[in-house]
């Protein structure tokens, strides 16, 4: 029944009950007020076939330092709500309206906290229950994805090992996705800089053995 009653609730985990192989990720796009920073953090969590393959993760990418980092953590660190969208790896923690990271390890630091506000959420209903449309009560199909919110505004500072980025008045995008495993071939494209505010674009391409179509999805928050 709660499988059921998450497929009207994307945003949340929807992993307490999935067998392996299975996976789950939220991606968080944030971009500086002067588009000069331009960073993705994506939380997420893998059970392998082979238990002690399973894993959680944060993933950091820096595109003015053409950088990337994994931060794996034990299975264990991962924690979700079951009727709410939050969840925790480690220290570092991330819902809807915020993140706050404590990330300190061999590959380097990232500490902060970003308040997003005005999200832009895509809209829900019973026979169309996100951005899968009515596919998303098709079951057992490869991946699922979901859009947290479109466009939002971001509050706060990130420091990552001795620079740290003001993302005040900056703008973000969420998302997210989860099954038995990635599409073998995707092509994707978002935006929501455009010179009139409110306005956001979104376009996937995935070949996926259970929806091998394209879906243009455009949406104008007002």
């Amino acid at each position: 029944m709660s499988s059921l009653i998450n497929i009207l609730h994307p945003n949340r985990y929807h992993g307490f009950t999935a067998r392996p192989p299975y996976f789950e990720g939220w991606y968080y796009k944030m971009v500086n007020a002067d588009q000069q920073a331009r960073f993705a953090i994506i939380p997420g969590v893998y059970l392998a076939p082979d238990k002690i393959q399973s894993h959680c993760f944060v993933q950091v990418f820096d595109s003015e330092a053409d950088q990337v980092r994994f931060h794996k953590y034990p299975l264990e660190a991962f924690h979700a709500s079951r009727d709410s969208f939050e969840i925790s790896i480690g220290p570092n923690k991330f819902s809807a309206n915020r993140i706050s990271l404590a990330i300190d390890d061999t590959l380097g630091s990232l500490f902060g906290t970003l308040q997003f506000t005005n999200l832009t959420s895509w809209p829900v209903r019973f026979f169309s229950p996100g951005a899968m449309g009515w596919f998303a009560w098709v079951p057992r199909m490869e991946c699922y994805h979901g859009v947290v919110s479109m466009d939002h505004r971001i509050q706060g500072r990130l420091k990552m090992d001795d620079r740290e980025v003001d993302f005040s008045d900056g703008r973000g995008y969420i998302e997210k996705d989860w099954g038995q495993h990635f599409p073998s071939a995707w092509i994707w494209g978002q935006s929501n800089h455009f010179d009139r505010e409110g306005v956001s674009f979104l376009f996937p391409f995935r070949r996926d053995p259970a929806l091998a179509s394209a879906r243009l999805l455009a949406e104008n928050a007002r």
